[in-house]
């Protein structure tokens, strides 16, 4: 089982949990005073997300959420993204059902439990990163820092629970990829990762024992796959793993999947709202390899995922070897 909490490893039960959380969608709408003409989906990650277009050419967005996910959670996401809407951010913000209610039970045909939440549809397109132009990666940057800012005074209430993403977390984390690396990571591979995440974990203990301004609530998976962009100004999407965490970690996200000019020009539009001096390279090095191994982690168990993983892990070695010499690497390109 994946960490989404939906068995997505094989083929036989990626199509068990398609089966299931569609006729979810279905049900759950029924629970709503919305009138809706077709319901498309989109993909599974922390949750079964579904496109419900309306008769007027409206767009909602559904979510199936696993029983094993916690509804305090969930809530507390809502909570987080109705401050940002309230504040002036773009970003999905939740619809109440019959029972004024912003969660939903349901069931499959089969009695499989579920809960849904609906949204309000984002408008945009995502961009493949190799179409982005400087523009839009500024415009990006600006984006994280404006989240950063809006976020800054944000008082959730008694009851908000979302992760924290830090020390504890990547330690579950390395462990998990520990257990699970031998189809695509060679012994002597493995070794430079450990390496690696000694010299994380030790960042982030140091970091964690600080008085900060630069932590509180992120995104924390704000990737080109999590950004829309209408009219040339990108929004986020999916604030499912949002949570607890340095912004350094949220920035180092976002500039993964992104070639080294670009995370460059990142940084320069994330810099035209919100300081972010030079001394914080290194540490955003380390939460750059810290999420790494993360989705490393994440995917280690889905059979599905193993061919990119291993094409993957000469680039993969590159870094960490660039990170343990003490090479910067966030900027240039490296020999694989």
């Amino acid at each position: 089982m994946m960490h989404s909490g939906f068995l997505m490893d094989t083929e036989s039960n990626r199509h068990y949990t398609l089966k299931h959380t569609k006729q979810a969608a279905l049900s759950a709408m029924q629970h709503y005073e919305i009138e809706w003409s077709s319901i498309h989906f989109i993909q599974i990650s922390e949750h079964a997300t579904f496109r419900v277009d309306l008769g007027d050419g409206e767009k909602l967005l559904l979510r199936i959420h696993p029983a094993t996910k916690t509804r305090s959670e969930t809530a507390s996401e809502l909570e987080w993204l109705a401050n940002l809407r309230h504040k002036g951010l773009i970003v999905p913000v939740a619809i109440s059902n019959h029972e004024g209610e912003f969660i939903t039970n349901v069931e499959s045909r089969e009695g499989l439990r579920y809960y849904a939440t609906l949204l309000k549809w984002v408008e945009g397109e995502t961009i493949p990163k190799g179409m982005l132009t400087t523009a839009n990666i500024h415009h990006l940057g600006e984006m994280m820092a404006r989240l950063h800012e809006t976020s800054a005074d944000f008082r959730p209430t008694s009851g908000f629970v979302r992760p924290t993403w830090g020390s504890k977390s990547f330690k579950k984390d390395w462990e998990h990829l520990n257990s699970h690396y031998k189809h695509f990571i060679s012994e002597e591979s493995i070794a430079v990762y450990a390496q690696a995440a000694v010299r994380v974990s030790n960042h982030l203990d140091a970091l964690e024992t600080q008085e900060r301004d630069d932590y509180g609530m992120i995104h924390a998976d704000l990737h080109i796959g999590n950004i829309v962009y209408h009219h040339g100004e990108p929004f986020p999407i999916d604030f499912g793993r949002c949570g607890f965490g340095f912004h350094l970690y949220d920035i180092a996200q976002s500039i993964m999947g992104l070639h080294p000019a670009q995370r460059e020009l990142f940084i320069e539009g994330y810099r035209k709202v919100r300081h972010l001096s030079e001394a914080a390279m290194p540490i955003l090095e380390s939460f750059f390899i810290m999420s790494m191994i993360e989705a490393y982690s994440f995917h280690a168990e889905n059979e599905l995922e193993t061919e990119g993983l291993i094409e993957e892990q000469p680039y993969a070695q590159a870094l960490l070897s660039a990170y343990m010499n003490g090479d910067p690497f966030l900027f240039q390109s490296l020999a694989v």
